[in-house]
């Protein structure tokens, strides 16, 4: 089974976890690395966002150079992302194609996925 450890940190004192009606960008460490980057409205949300199946599911079905992203006895850590993990957050997000959904960045190369920059269309 995964352990979860949702202890939050921040690296600059004026970052709260918990900031009413404001989204946030956190990062899920998994075994202590940086691994997907995400917003959520709060920490709570963050926490919720972490634990669902699906997620967890395709977490453990991915590999990075070969190796699982998240195996069953992995560590789960949630935490403020850092301002270069919000910047690397915001540039993808700039470069994703539009959705109802959530935007997640992975932090690590992800074997098999090919990533694309999707530009405005031409009339």
């Amino acid at each position: 089974m995964i352990e979860e450890l949702f202890g939050v940190s921040a690296h600059e004192p004026s970052q709260r976890a918990d900031v009413p009606g404001s989204l946030q960008v956190f990062v899920l460490d998994i075994d202590r690395k940086p691994t997907l980057a995400f917003e959520a409205n709060g920490l709570a949300a963050a926490q919720e966002i972490c634990r669902d199946a699906d997620l967890q599911t395709d977490l453990a079905a991915l590999t990075s150079d070969g190796v699982p992203v998240c195996g069953p006895d992995s560590t789960l850590g949630l935490r403020i992302a850092a301002p270069e993990e919000i910047a690397a957050f915001r540039h993808a997000v700039e470069r994703a194609p539009g959705s109802d959904q959530p935007t997640m960045t992975f932090l690590i190369k992800i074997d098999g996925v090919m990533v694309i920059t999707v530009g405005p269309e031409q009339d």
